[in-house]
């Protein structure tokens, strides 16, 4: 195997193990993940929903990935109005890609820009179908 086939390698499964090993954050925003089927994915937001500001979730192509269960919030503190993370917990279903797009907004301003966006491109195949990418 030759230096750059092995650094793909590497590179791979270490966004492989990103994904499957600890909670992505706005940290991540922004990166792509090529991921295997049946692979899981949390997603970690920090929000303070005492605000009215809560994350909401974009339109995805679930035949992809699918969230498991309902997102989670749990406050930093038993403090009245303390922010905290929301938890999206997902599984990768089949071959394919999408986009994970979280907007941070008040859901009742409808006219107003979310003051936050993040994003993950979601690549589910085989090693073979990710390096044609």
């Amino acid at each position: 195997m030759n230096k750059i086939s092995m650094a793909l390698c590497v590179t791979f499964l270490a966004l492989g193990l990103l994904a499957c090993g600890k909670p992505l954050t706005l940290a991540d925003n922004g990166k792509t993940l090529n991921l295997s089927v049946d692979d899981p994915v949390q997603v970690e937001l920090e929000g303070n929903p005492t605000t009215g500001y809560l994350w909401e979730l974009a339109p995805y192509d679930a035949t992809v990935i699918k969230a498991i269960g309902e997102p989670d919030f749990k406050a930093d503190s038993q403090a009245t109005g303390a922010g905290g993370l929301f938890t999206y917990n997902f599984q990768t279903v089949a071959d394919g890609q999408t986009v994970l797009k979280f907007v941070y907004r008040r859901p009742f301003e409808k006219d107003v820009p979310p003051i936050k966006t993040y994003e993950l491109k979601i690549v589910v195949g085989t090693m073979g179908q990710i390096l044609e990418h």
